[in-house]
């Protein structure tokens, strides 16, 4: 016995649900990313022939130097003594704090030797400078 089940021609995917889905994650990756071009200062990064992105940049404290020579802890200014007190109180609770340095091109040698020995100062020695390659 042979069951025919009849011929619908209204059979449809319903692409409202999907269109939906795909502008609501339009919307979080637009707001993903503004929020992580806010979370920099702006800096012009030196150029090296010898640039290389480190492997693992978990646990990384950033440090950002301007060109006006001003040192920042993410996005707040902080002086040599006050980046001491960060790093000491990071280092406490992150013994493998490592630390990135984004120092822009125009940067006095002696801010970035004061800040090289403030972090070596409190203990932290795993130091990385960032750099674009040539």
């Amino acid at each position: 016995m042979k069951i025919k089940s009849p011929a619908r021609d209204d059979v449809a995917i319903d692409m409202g649900p999907m269109i939906d889905l795909v502008f609501l994650l339009l919307i979080f990756f637009m707001v993903a990313s503004v929020v992580t071009e806010l979370e920099k200062v702006e800096i012009e990064i030196p150029e090296s022939s010898h640039a290389k992105v480190p492997d693992d940049t978990k646990n990384r404290m950033m440090l950002s130097i301007d060109a006006n020579n001003q040192v920042y802890v993410g996005t707040t200014p902080v002086s040599v003594e006050e980046l001491k007190v960060q790093i000491d109180t990071e280092m406490n609770l992150n013994p493998e704090l490592r630390i990135l340095i984004r120092a822009d091109q125009r940067v006095e040698y002696k801010t970035c030797k004061d800040i090289m020995i403030a972090c070596g100062e409190v203990g932290a020695t795993d130091l990385i400078y960032a750099t674009f390659e040539e």
